[in-house]
């Protein structure tokens, strides 16, 4: 019994820490940006935003579809920069600037370069 008892706790911690993610929010006036991270804190999993349902009026999260991946790490200033697309193909520039920890978002023109953009600040 004490074997069988042993294993479940083994089993139960395994999957405790395998599923186990650090969220950071970063709200700004029109929506918000997360981060799901790994427990450890040194890789980013997911990047979503919030919007609001336009039939039931909630709030809810929605997954970008990362493209493409910038480190600056090693910058004066540090951070990273996600670009994404939401799910009606618009894409934007996710930046993050760890010394400030600030989020800016950039919509991305058809041409590449900068548009409108978003200042968001961790939530506490």
């Amino acid at each position: 019994m004490k074997k069988v008892f042993m294993l479940c706790l083994l089993l139960v911690g395994m999957v405790a820490t395998t599923t186990a993610q650090k969220y950071f929010v970063y709200d700004g006036d029109t929506f918000s940006i997360m981060f799901k991270c790994n427990t450890a804190n040194t890789k980013v999993l997911d990047v979503q935003f919030s919007s609001k349902d336009k039939t039931t009026g909630e709030w809810k999260w929605n997954t970008f579809e990362i493209y493409d991946y910038h480190d600056f790490e090693d910058t004066s200033i540090g951070g990273f920069i996600f670009d994404v697309i939401d799910g009606v193909g618009n894409k934007y520039a996710v930046d993050y600037y760890r010394d400030l920890d600030v989020v800016y978002v950039h919509a991305i023109k058809k041409d590449g370069s900068y548009g409108t953009e978003w200042k968001l600040k961790l939530r506490k």
